[in-house]
């Protein structure tokens, strides 16, 4: 292998090394601080719209147990003071869509009695549930449990109206003579939910641990997981009790995501719900797409760079070292060959190339004195 070439490899290797580990450690750097950023702007989403979400499901539970107290003190109150309780809680609390005291026919002297007070098309009016209560779920549920419960998610009105109820057993003399139920709208919240989009492509939605998702965008309002599929790695996550932050496949998307999960208080077991959670999900494809292109940018850029580098230091080489010592090469051929008569001409070359051309200079000018002596001493007798 010649000289020049194991100088080429040789600066290949001291000029690519170095830039393919510059562009390997930026890239890492670029990385990690893109991803630094994601996690604390997702965690401050999910802290954001779980306190959201806690000023949002806290009041009707509040609103009920305040009710209940409220008529556990009176020994029997009347149908026109039940009623004006009601309205009263109504117009005083505008977060809330209506309010119900429904009573068991057999356990009161009131027998059946279930006004409800409640906001149709903003307007404050009252009816009376025309409907059997005692067997539906809303009323059974917290009936068998004994204390307070949020009721899944329903459709109200016609199936315009997306909304979930917390209901609370009534008690007088020790026992369970009927319930207060609070109903609130989810409207507005799916809705806000739904157009959230954190850092532009991810989203935010709410899941509980039998996977009922809601407020996706990519799902109806209220939805189970496409396929009966399971929450996967999210239901270990939301084990946990506590807010956590993962990379893990979206069950929703089926991405790799980086995934905030925050559980919910006001929707906690402890509190009568089915341990709600707030999910904040950001697709890493999506999230790294610029940094992925920023990098071929920037190899491209260290490509361009580094052959310019060769190019540059294998031209100055080429000048500087092989040219002046294939001239010395040739000079030395033509010693060889008995032909003195062109001088080695090192000017403006290396000082080590100047003192190898004077050598041979010098070996030169030998051998022509020897070549021009050794003649007259042959004819010697």
């Amino acid at each position: 292998m010649t000289l020049r070439k194991r100088i080429q490899i040789l600066l290949a290797f001291l000029v690519g090394v170095p830039l393919l580990i510059l562009l390997v450690e930026s890239y890492q750097a670029g990385r990690k601080t893109l991803l630094t950023q994601m996690k604390q702007e997702a965690l401050q989403t999910a802290r954001l719209e779980t306190a959201e979400m806690d000023l949002t499901f806290d009041p009707p539970r509040l609103i009920a147990e305040g009710v209940i107290r409220a008529l556990e003190n009176e020994p029997l109150p009347t149908p026109d003071a039940i009623r004006k309780l009601l309205r009263r809680t109504l117009h005083e609390s505008p977060d809330i869509y209506g309010i119900t005291l429904s009573l068991d026919p057999a356990l009161t002297p009131l027998k059946r009695f279930a006004p409800y007070a409640y906001r149709r098309k903003g307007v404050e009016t009252e009816i009376t549930l025309p409907y059997d209560y005692l067997q539906r779920e809303w009323y059974q549920l917290p009936l068998r449990s004994g204390h307070g419960r949020w009721i899944k998610p329903y459709y109200g009105e016609g199936g315009e109206a997306l909304m979930v109820s917390y209901v609370a057993p009534l008690r007088w003399n020790g026992r369970v003579v009927g319930m207060v139920a609070v109903d609130l709208e989810l409207n507005n919240l799916v809705h806000r939910l739904h157009f959230l989009k954190p850092g532009g492509d991810g989203t935010v939605y709410l899941v509980n641990k039998a996977g009922k998702i809601l407020a996706h965008p990519r799902l109806k309002a209220l939805a189970d997981l496409p396929g009966n599929q399971g929450l996967g790695e999210l239901a270990a996550v939301m084990a946990h009790h506590g807010l956590d932050t993962v990379k893990m496949m979206d069950p929703v998307s089926h991405q790799s995501s980086w995934i905030v999960e925050s559980p919910i208080r006001s929707l906690s077991s402890e509190r009568g719900g089915d341990d709600w959670s707030l999910i904040v999900s950001w697709p890493l494809d999506n999230r790294l797409a610029p940094l992925t292109g920023m990098g071929r940018r920037m190899l491209v850029l260290y490509l361009f760079l580094g052959g310019a580098a060769l190019w540059f230091l294998n031209r100055t080489f080429e000048d500087n070292i092989s040219r002046p010592l294939r001239n010395l090469a040739e000079q030395a051929r033509r010693f060889a060959a008995g032909d003195f008569s062109r001088p080695v001409v090192t000017r403006g070359d290396a000082l080590e190339l100047q003192e190898l051309a004077t050598a041979l200079t010098t070996l030169g000018a030998s051998l022509k004195k020897n070549s021009t002596t050794h003649p007259g001493e042959e004819d010697t007798p």
